[in-house]
């Protein structure tokens, strides 16, 4: 990570307990010089007054019992199981052309139709959500115009059926809508 090689002290690391933990309870954790650390709280302050204690202590209590480490390995094998679940149905069911990255951590991937098929994503969105199967806009992550061809797609929290079947309703609308 930048944070690991950040020999003075510049980086400030942030993270969430959302999705390793306690996705409701909506936490995060700051990694920083303590100099900036005590800024950071003085800023929380001024803009929230009632943190979730009760939700903080148990998170706490979760990493002092040594939970934590344990939870995130469990959880490691699953994203992965769903990943290679989801890699394997696009595989089986996505159109000739159509292609995606095979992530090595994170829960989403990045899925590309060729320019050839003539499929806008942007436009592509509403007839997936007709379909049911839903995918944030690839132009979403790109700051000039470009992105319109790819769309990202989350495979934490369905279940291992629901992610086949999600992965052939799209292939079903993107193969409906090639130009």
């Amino acid at each position: 990570t930048i944070y690991s090689l950040d020999k003075e002290g510049r980086v400030i690391l942030l993270g969430t307990f959302s999705k390793i933990f306690a996705p409701g309870f909506r936490i995060g954790w700051v990694l920083a010089p303590p100099q900036v650390i005590t800024k950071l709280v003085v800023a929380k302050q001024s803009t929230d007054l009632c943190p979730p204690t009760f939700s903080q202590r148990i998170v706490g209590r979760f990493m002092e019992k040594g939970y934590l480490e344990k939870n995130i390995e469990k959880i490691k094998l699953m994203y992965h199981r769903k990943r290679d679940i989801m890699l394997d149905a696009f595989e089986k069911y996505m159109p000739e052309g159509v292609t995606w990255t095979k992530p090595e951590g994170g829960l989403f991937l990045f899925l590309r139709v060729p320019t050839h098929m003539r499929i806008d994503t942007d436009e592509l969105f509403y007839k997936a959500i007709d379909k049911n199967v839903a995918y944030v806009i690839g132009s979403a992550f790109h700051c000039d115009d470009s992105g319109h061809d790819s769309m990202r797609i989350n495979f934490s929290y369905a279940t291992e059926d629901q992610i086949v079947e999600g992965a052939k309703r799209l292939a079903t609308v993107i193969k409906e809508h090639i130009k």
